[in-house]
């Protein structure tokens, strides 16, 4: 199992997370530090989380099913981790895999295009 599994598994067991109808006020008051989200997601409901997270500058990820509910053990698609602690660990070991539609990659490419135009 991959550690940062682990981390989200902390994050649930700490009670530092928001689900359902409180995930996308977690994102308009930025008390959400990372979004992770289930690529079975609707896209309908994808895309309304991912525009979130863009325009509050708020790092989310797509995770496959099964990672997902070995994090989760419930029925749900998305939830945010309130702890900057957890959700820095949690982004630190996901460093070098590939992010579907995340935007930390878009940060990346705006720090490195920022720093080479001085």
């Amino acid at each position: 199992m991959n550690k940062w599994i682990t981390y989200a598994q902390v994050a649930f067991k700490a009670n530092k997370i928001c689900k359902g109808s409180k995930l996308l006020p977690s994102i308009q008051n930025q008390t959400a530090k990372l979004v992770i989200y289930s690529n079975q997601m609707g896209q309908n409901s994808k895309k309304k989380i991912l525009d979130k997270c863009r325009f509050y500058e708020i790092p989310c990820f797509g995770v496959d099913q099964t990672e997902f509910d070995h994090i989760t053990k419930r029925s749900f698609v998305a939830f945010s981790i309130t702890d900057r602690n957890l959700a820095s660990r949690i982004l630190e070991q996901r460093k070098g895999t590939v992010i579907s539609d995340g935007l930390q990659q878009t940060k990346e490419k705006t720090q490195s295009e920022s720093q080479s135009a001085k």
